[in-house]
């Protein structure tokens, strides 16, 4: 289990939490967010990651990959939404497809995004996040979401 922290930005004072079985996604992942300012703890299965929430580990923002360790994490996502509701969620993933997509915005997942994830893309999405964007929008993005998908795959 990594943990890593850093004290360049203290006024950031944000924990997030990247749970992956890859070590080199979560080096990888991590070395960007220390770099921003940001806490990073790293877990490498829903397990260990959920052992932080009944310990009640201050955590603002998951970054979870949509298969670990041989789990899915939409099993995981759906545990947080009950545990933590108000934690954005990031998934990652290098096999995506729509039906995935839209299973991870029904369960209030704020981004799925698909590797390799660049360091600006990452650093912008993660700002984003944390800026606490209202329910209401997400419900209206994702509405607006699938009648787009709704529309292409349908003419």
């Amino acid at each position: 289990m990594m943990s890593l922290c850093t004290t360049d930005r203290q006024a950031q004072n944000k924990t997030i939490l990247l749970v992956d079985n890859e070590p080199e996604s979560v080096t990888s992942y991590a070395d960007v967010l220390v770099n921003l300012g940001y806490n990073v703890i790293a877990r490498p299965d829903s397990d260990s990651a959920m052992q932080l929430f009944h310990d009640r580990t201050k955590i603002d923002l998951i970054i979870t990959e949509d298969i670990i360790r041989g789990e899915t994490g939409f099993k995981f996502v759906m545990l947080l939404s009950r545990m933590r509701p108000s934690v954005p969620v990031i998934m990652i993933t290098a096999h995506g497809n729509i039906q995935a997509y839209l299973r991870s915005r029904s369960l209030g997942v704020l981004e799925y995004l698909h590797k390799p994830v660049g360091q600006k893309e990452l650093e912008r999405i993660v700002e984003y996040a944390l800026q606490g964007s209202s329910e209401t929008e997400n419900t209206e993005n994702l509405w607006n979401e699938f009648s787009l998908v709704r529309e292409v795959m349908h003419g």
